[in-house]
Formats: structure tokens, C-alpha cells, sequence
């Protein structure tokens, strides 16, 4: 499989702070123009059915705004698209300097949240992958359920931004 990484850096306003976020890209070459309809692949869901709704609607919208036509997968879909979402927590260290004339640098650090989600898209003939999307980056625990449903729709919005991919 041929692999070709675009990666994009932006910043995102999660909460009260701004965090950068990471979208990457990989595909196989296939005739993407050949996809017409989808399906979901069971499996590869978070346990909490509000934020899969929201992953799920998510992914729907961009992929019928690229001309997929979801389908059941018993209708010979062309594609069978799942996710994945992985959080964890990383160490952030901080500083800052202290007054006019009192210089001082000040340091320390923070576990800060991140997370991963990851979309697949597989050829349902054959169950190879053809294309990915990847996005990863901080997440702001004390967000309110609106700001996480909003920034959900706007990283999937960002991830589906090199679908079908450009030759």
C-alpha cells in the first residue's frame, strides 16, 4: 500500500486555551471515483452511545457531502467505514515570567488529555484498507457536551478536507 502522509497543523480553541491539532492522511491507490455507497463495519464503537452517536453523525455528514450514499451491509456497500478513538494522558510542562522587573522563569507541568480518532474506509470486496484519517491532539475534560459535540464535528470535518485523496 502505497502511503502518503499529509500532515496538517492547526490551531483549535478547546475550551479556554488553544492546543494544536494534528490531521494525517494514508491511502492505497484505488479508484476512489468507484465508491458510491458505504456501510458501517460492526465493532470499533466507544462504550458511551451519546459521543458514538455524535462520531457516527459526524462521519455520515462528510462522507454524504462527498457523494456516498449510506447503505445497509447487506446491500453490497462499496466501502465499510469504523473508527477508533484512544485517549490517554501525557505530561505538558508550562512557564511563565513573573512581573516587570522581577524576572523570573517559573516552570512546572500538567497532565493534560489527549485524544486520537482515527477513521477507516476498506474496499468491502476485497477488506483492504484505502484510506485513513487520523486526527490527535488535546482534549478539554471540562468542556461542555455542546463544545465536545461541536469540535467532534469539526476535526471530522477537517479529517474528510483530503477525501478522495489527489493524485
Amino acid at each position: 500500500m502505497r502511503i502518503a502522509f499529509i500532515a496538517v497543523t492547526a490551531l483549535i480553541l478547546l475550551g479556554t486555551g488553544a492546543a494544536a491539532q494534528e490531521i494525517s492522511i494514508d491511502y492505497s491507490k484505488a479508484d476512489f471515483a468507484h465508491f458510491k455507497t458505504y456501510a458501517w463495519a460492526s465493532g470499533h464503537r466507544v462504550a458511551d452511545e451519546p459521543l458514538n452517536q455524535i462520531i457516527v453523525s459526524s462521519i455520515d455528514g462528510q462522507l454524504s457531502a462527498k457523494g456516498l450514499t449510506k447503505v445497509s451491509p447487506g446491500e453490497d456497500p462499496d466501502v465499510l467505514v469504523s473508527y477508533d478513538v484512544v485517549f490517554d494522558r501525557d505530561i505538558c510542562g508550562m512557564g511563565f515570567r513573573d512581573g516587570l522587573r522581577n524576572l523570573r522563569w517559573r516552570s512546572g507541568s500538567k497532565y493534560v488529555l489527549m485524544g486520537m480518532l482515527v477513521v477507516n474506509l476498506l474496499d468491502s470486496g476485497t477488506g483492504a484498507m484505502v484510506w485513513r484519517g487520523m486526527a490527535s491532539g488535546d482534549v478539554d475534560a471540562n468542556a461542555s457536551p455542546k463544545k465536545h459535540d461541536k469540535k467532534i464535528h469539526e476535526v471530522v470535518q477537517k479529517i474528510f478536507r483530503s477525501y478522495p485523496p489527489k493524485e
